[in-house]
């Protein structure tokens, strides 16, 4: 695996790891697809995300750390 695939994953797996954060303080079930609400982006690409599969636009991280309630700082720090 190179280093941008394996960039990809840990921004997924953080991802979810944020996601599952939020969840907890906001006292509801982490899903994917309220995350995709939340953040204005398509469920389809929200999950290629968490897979890994999918290089990030800066906005798109931006609309994700709305989504999640933190700083986009946040979503790099993995």
């Amino acid at each position: 695996m190179d280093w941008k695939e394996e960039t990809k994953l840990n921004f997924g797996n953080h991802l979810l790891k944020l996601l599952a954060e939020y969840g907890e303080k906001n006292k509801v079930k982490p899903s994917l697809r309220q995350l995709s609400v939340r953040a204005d982006l398509e469920y389809s690409q929200v999950q290629r995300i968490s897979k890994g599969q999918v290089d990030l636009a800066l906005t798109t991280i931006v609309s994700l750390a709305q989504g999640l309630e933190v700083e986009p700082s946040k979503l790099l720090e993995f």
